[in-house]
């Protein structure tokens, strides 16, 4: 079972990966860094405020991830989205910029 031995919000003062959704966490950016255990396995685990945000709303709704962690935005599927989306849509707008809210079309580019 993984255990957090220490979280903090920092302010990125280099480029790191999302380990939620997979992306940059540019210079700048206000981040979450979690210091992780499991066993003999030690590691640190950064992610996006809004990445972080997405997967608490889930975990509010006993929906989470493998080992009973917060669900990754990678592991996201439409009707997480749309959850996300119904609880907070600036938080869905941050993680998903490119994707339209639910039950809206496509824009035309």
């Amino acid at each position: 079972m993984v255990t957090i031995i220490g979280s903090e919000e920092l302010t990125a003062r280099k480029s790191h990966l999302c380990d939620s959704c997979l992306r940059r966490i540019e210079p700048g950016a206000r981040y979450r860094r979690a210091r992780c255990v499991d066993g003999g396995d030690a590691w640190t685990w950064k992610t996006h405020l809004a990445c972080q945000k997405a997967g608490e709303i889930l975990w509010d709704r006993d929906i989470s991830g493998e080992e009973d962690c917060l669900l990754n935005v990678c592991d996201m599927d439409h009707e997480d989205r749309e959850m996300i989306y119904a609880a907070d849509p600036e938080t869905f707008h941050e993680v998903w910029p490119d994707r339209p809210a639910p039950g809206q079309p496509k824009p035309v580019q």
